[in-house]
């Protein structure tokens, strides 16, 4: 396959990434709602809801994963660069594939151990000890949708990284 193919299929990529940031972006404004409704409940009306501390929980995992690798394809992660600086493109590319790959290991790992998890949850009919009850599966089931985002790019990322022989900070 070639450089110019590759790139129009990660570009395609990069629409579902945006996708899941942008749900990512609603949920954290449904839970910034639900909170200062839940405070503003609480200390004018003495009248707290028993679920917004819960639900926002559980919607902050949904947050994290679904845009992780957005964050990923735009080059907003932490990278700690300051030895970087003393090597020359050549090395940099070649530090940058090697902490991919490892990047890329973890992310293969998570993967597996948390459609893992979540299997178990849904077959398993996990739910939550509390008065809400909320099933686990639905819960987890963002860890691996997050996950596979998250392998995808830094796939995309390594083999672009490979094929066009640049340093890229991201897709």
């Amino acid at each position: 396959m070639t450089s110019h193919r590759m790139q129009k299929i990660f570009d395609s990529f990069k629409k579902i990434n945006t996708l899941a940031a942008t749900l990512a972006g609603i949920v954290l404004l449904f839970i910034t709602v639900a909170i200062f409704v839940d405070v503003f409940l609480r200390y004018f009306f003495n009248r707290p809801s028993i679920w917004v501390t819960e639900v926002s929980t559980y919607l902050f995992l949904y947050l994290i994963f679904l845009a992780t690798s957005y964050a990923l394809q735009q080059g907003l992660h932490i990278r700690v660069t300051f030895l970087l600086d003393y090597f020359g493109d050549k090395v940099r590319r070649i530090i940058d594939i090697i902490t991919s790959l490892f990047a890329l290991t973890f992310s293969a790992v998570l993967l597996w151990q948390t459609s893992s998890m979540t299997w178990t949850a849904f077959s398993e009919d996990w739910t939550s000890p509390t008065m809400l009850n909320a099933p686990f599966g639905y819960i987890y089931i963002s860890m691996v949708i997050g996950s596979i985002l998250l392998v995808l790019t830094f796939l995309g990322n390594i083999i672009l990284m490979i094929s066009s022989g640049k340093i890229r900070d991201h897709m």
